[in-house]
């Protein structure tokens, strides 16, 4: 019984400790106005039924009012019509992912059309064209 306790608890520490933070985060952008760094994770982009599901990190030069210093979105993008929603998000208070976390998901997303020269433009670019 001890044995079973002890591999639940290191399972279990494991799932809940790990974070996506160990993703393969490639830098797409940033805003000098606003300090904050765009990442994307391509090894977890995935095309289904003619849509794309990518990750987005976005990384805070200076913590928000309310400690936190990165964010992560799960988004669905429309390649052939150029748009993409938002279906879940995640604050974190360390950068790069990392840290205290609450999930918020979405609800009723709505489709959003990137402006031209936007980083959502560049985002949506680079996850259509893998």
């Amino acid at each position: 019984m001890k044995k079973l306790t002890l591999i639940f608890t290191l399972l279990f520490s494991t799932v809940m400790f790990s974070s996506p933070s160990f993703a393969k985060w490639t830098k797409v952008g940033s805003s000098v106005k606003s300090g904050y760094t765009f990442y994307l994770d391509f090894k977890r982009t995935r095309k289904v039924d003619g849509f794309v599901y990518y990750w987005v990190l976005v990384d805070y030069l200076k913590p928000t009012k309310y400690g936190i210093l990165s964010g992560k979105k799960y988004n669905q993008g429309d390649c052939r019509l150029f748009r993409s929603k938002s279906l879940s998000s995640v604050v974190h208070k360390q950068s790069m992912g990392r840290g205290w976390w609450r999930t918020s998901p979405q609800i009723k997303p709505k489709w959003v059309y990137p402006s031209p020269d936007s980083i959502m433009e560049t985002i949506l670019k680079s996850v259509c064209s893998r």
